[in-house]
């Protein structure tokens, strides 16, 4: 089967309905060859499966590690996986980074409650950045790291924000070096080195093309309020 992810015809045959379900909105007929061909094996998941928590199921522990190659495969296209949760707000996304239990989706939840159908969430964990020659792109993927919410949709990067608890609610522009650390940690790692090489350059091209924040908040509403006044108000 072929599949447009982050606009990439991506060929693989799913091992079970649940996982092929996932993947149909992203369904096509590629009129051109295959961008990335994955292969990930019964025996591979299995595998993989023996390490996950005990209620994972044989389709999530697929949607893992096929998730885990695509992510790693886009970075020879300029592309790159960024661990968030990515909202769209009047047009454009704005994704949400952060460390597992930092509580990233808990306060894209939060703007859902302050702003109602202005903003919606596009992917809850593993949307894909894109750079193309005039353009930043943050596209929807199948891979929604369990959380149910993995839109087919592409819209222009508003900003990438990396979020950190705190008893109060602000927002900072980081440095360069921070947004390489955050970047690394938050994508696809444990690469080659020629991939490794590859991933850095475009680390570089995002830095100089995009914007960045740190949001540091807590979990009241109030926290969705400053973020969008800082980031999304001054904007305008």
């Amino acid at each position: 089967m072929n599949y447009l992810i982050a606009n990439l015809v991506t060929a693989y045959e799913p091992q079970t309905e649940e996982f092929a379900s996932f993947l149909a909105p992203f369904a096509c007929e590629a009129e051109r060859e295959a961008d990335i061909t994955l292969r990930f094996s019964r025996e591979q998941t299995e595998a993989l499966l023996k390490r996950m928590t005990a209620d994972t199921t044989f389709a999530q522990a697929e949607s893992f590690g096929v998730g885990d190659r695509f992510n790693r495969a886009v970075i020879r296209f300029h592309a790159m996986l960024v661990h968030s949760s990515a909202i769209v707000c009047d047009g454009k996304a704005y994704l949400f980074s952060a460390a597992s239990g930092v509580g990233k989706s808990t306060h894209t939840r939060l703007w859902l409650r302050q702003f109602g159908d202005r903003v919606h969430i596009m992917n809850d964990d593993k949307p894909v950045v894109r750079l193309y020659e005039d353009e930043v792109i943050v596209h929807g993927t199948p891979f929604d790291g369990g959380s149910g919410i993995a839109l087919n949709e592409s819209y222009p990067l508003g900003a990438i924000v990396f979020v950190e608890r705190g008893e109060h609610n602000s927002v900072r522009v980081p440095t360069d070096a921070e947004v390489i650390q955050n970047l690394y940690f938050q994508t696809a790692h444990m690469v080659g080195a020629k991939t490794a090489e590859m991933m850095l350059e475009n680390f570089d091209l995002l830095i100089g093309r995009a914007r960045f924040y740190v949001l540091t908040c807590n979990m009241e509403p109030e926290a969705a309020v400053v973020a969008y006044r800082a980031i999304i108000h001054s904007e305008m």
